[in-house]
């Protein structure tokens, strides 16, 4: 007896460390058999006739055996999984941690997906000991990370005497500023911001803030970016009410203001780091990830895992 109840407790032990899925079919399979497939088969023989109509009438008990033990193995491989699972991401985050040096900076707002610390990537802090700029010039405005372009754009409007806001952090739907030159409390126009160094600025992204538009009911839009447009995307600019501004056009803007009003934008485009990019989830200044294996290097969060932005180094144009 012994024997028996040992080699029926390894047969369940097998069914529980399968997939449970096996069980769940076996069991319909076992069924199946049971009560239609054997009395079928043997209809036409008197003592298996017999045999199989005690069988069918017994089909649901095990049947229903290997479906319960399906549903323990179900139950028992995804609370194992969740151990693991939980395990890990306990060893994951105490093993790693953000360095020293990692700072908050708050700034404001941009594509991302998640750095990882694998061992053949280092995190390394930025340097920009370089002078400050003393008057505005292209190379400057080029140099101006995404946030801090924003908001010099935003600052741009403010300085005209046009009311306007930006967009808060996280997903912007195609929208970084929103103008309004009436009582309505209604945005009037919408800008669309790109630092993107000295690269063109494609058709694409002209059509997106089109749809944008449409969406929003908003018949007049700004595209400004430090680098520059394309053709094609001057020609669906050109027929649809949006206004591209390049790098070029916009320094032109800025040495149009007032002494004053160019100075006050110049100290604010230039106070602290103006050219590490701000972390589009949290707001802190982001951290040079070099990456190994020939892997591109990218801006990480320094908050890491707790926020997981991460944004492409900027290529040249």
């Amino acid at each position: 007896m012994a024997y028996r109840s040992k080699k029926s407790e390894s047969g369940v032990e097998v069914l529980m460390s399968l997939p449970w899925q096996v069980s769940v079919i076996l069991g319909a399979v076992v069924f199946v058999g049971f009560k239609w497939v054997l009395p079928s088969i043997w209809a036409t023989n008197l003592v298996l006739s017999s045999m199989a109509t005690g069988l069918s009438s017994m089909a649901w008990l095990p049947g229903g055996l290997l479906l319960l033990i399906g549903a323990f193995a179900f139950v028992g491989q995804r609370m194992k999984r969740s151990k693991v699972l939980a395990t890990n991401n306990r060893v994951s985050q105490s093993e790693w941690r953000p360095p020293a040096w990692a700072s908050k900076e708050t700034g404001k707002r941009g594509p991302l997906s998640e750095p990882r610390p694998d061992s053949d990537i280092r995190i390394e802090p930025s340097t920009n000991a370089k002078a400050k700029p003393t008057e505005w010039s292209l190379e400057l405005i080029r140099e101006i990370e995404w946030k801090r372009f924003e908001d010099l754009c935003q600052k741009f409007y403010e300085a005209k005497g046009i009311r306007c806001e930006t967009t808060p952090l996280g997903p912007d739907g195609g929208i970084d500023i929103r103008i309004y030159q009436d009582e309505s409390g209604n945005a009037t126009s919408i800008v669309q911001c790109k630092a993107w160094g000295a690269r063109y600025v494609g058709v694409q992204p002209v059509r997106e803030l089109l749809g944008v538009m449409t969406h929003e009911k908003i018949e007049k839009a700004f595209f400004m970016t430090s680098g520059r447009f394309s053709d094609d995307a001057k020609d669906v600019a050109e027929g649809n009410q949006i206004t591209l501004i390049d790098g070029q056009m916009l320094l032109m803007m800025l040495k149009r203001l007032p002494s004053a009003g160019q100075n006050e934008l110049l100290t604010f485009a230039t106070e602290g780091d103006y050219t590490t990019p701000t972390c589009p989830g949290c707001g802190n200044k982001m951290r040079s990830v070099s990456g190994k294996a020939g892997r591109p290097n990218f801006w990480g969060c320094p908050d890491y895992p707790k926020c997981r932005q991460r944004l492409g180094m900027r290529r040249a144009g």
